[in-house]
């Protein structure tokens, strides 16, 4: 995803949910909860994520929160390609080495410093997540058109990508995903977050909320994700994410 598109859509959601919160309809009393689960999906600079949360009030307006997130990681220089003489081929990126995925268990602190001051108002949280990052690549395989010995016939096989031999004239299209799925590596590595989470919920004892902010994966060696250009051990990224939970007293 483009930078100007992300920060476009991260100003149109933002945008919407603070118009959405400028009904003020007063409530008599304020509820103190004791724990909160939430989920949600999210898009960043370099990929997707879901994650889901536990978090425990510490007070009215602070809470401690145990996250799970589950994020793929894209090199910058990824580019799709299809096959232009094939119809209905699964596109590919030459040079993709590994599919790169990272599950980042963190602990979180948050702290409201701008209170939803009606049932229809939105309130504003600062958020930070500290944790590791356990990184996970996958070979790349695919579909090479290979010729058949003693014959001017070819078959389609399925390959590791190997850069050294493969190229656009002779790859079909990408496999299975579950090719190479033992040859799993594994790289681990640390993960931290800060943002802003706006909750613009009708409800108290409901969330519904946007998240943006940044986050940073740094890994204990380069990640091989792309042949040809150069491999990186840390990832920075920005995000924007939309969270929807419950709360209980």
């Amino acid at each position: 995803m483009g930078k100007s598109t992300f920060l476009l859509v991260l100003f149109n959601l933002l945008a919407n949910a603070l118009m959405f919160g400028q009904e003020t309809i007063f409530e008599e009393k304020t509820t103190i909860y004791s724990e909160e689960n939430s989920g949600g999906i999210g898009i960043h600079t370099n990929g997707f994520s879901a994650v889901y949360r536990y978090a425990k009030f510490t007070s009215g307006f602070t809470k401690r929160v145990y996250e799970l997130e589950v994020a793929n990681i894209r090199h910058p220089q990824e580019i799709k390609s299809i096959n232009p003489f094939e119809d209905n081929t699964r596109g590919y990126v030459l040079g993709k080495l590994n599919q790169f995925y990272t599950f980042r268990p963190s602990i979180g602190f948050h702290k409201v410093f701008i209170p939803k001051q009606s049932i229809r108002g939105v309130s504003v949280t600062f958020i930070s997540h500290f944790g590791a990052s356990l990184g996970l690549t996958k070979p790349i395989y695919l579909n090479i058109t290979e010729r058949e010995p003693n014959s001017f016939g070819t078959n389609i096989v399925k390959r590791k990508y190997d850069p050294d031999i493969h190229s656009s004239e002779n790859i079909y299209s990408k496999a299975s995903f579950l090719n190479g799925i033992d040859e799993i590596n594994f790289f681990p590595g640390g993960f931290m977050k800060f943002g802003f989470h706006f909750d613009f919920a009708s409800s108290r004892d409901q969330l519904r909320s946007i998240e943006v902010g940044a986050k940073l994966d740094v890994f204990a060696r380069e990640v091989p994700i792309m042949a040809f250009t150069t491999n990186r051990a840390i990832y920075p990224n920005l995000y924007i994410s939309m969270l929807f939970g419950s709360r209980k007293v």
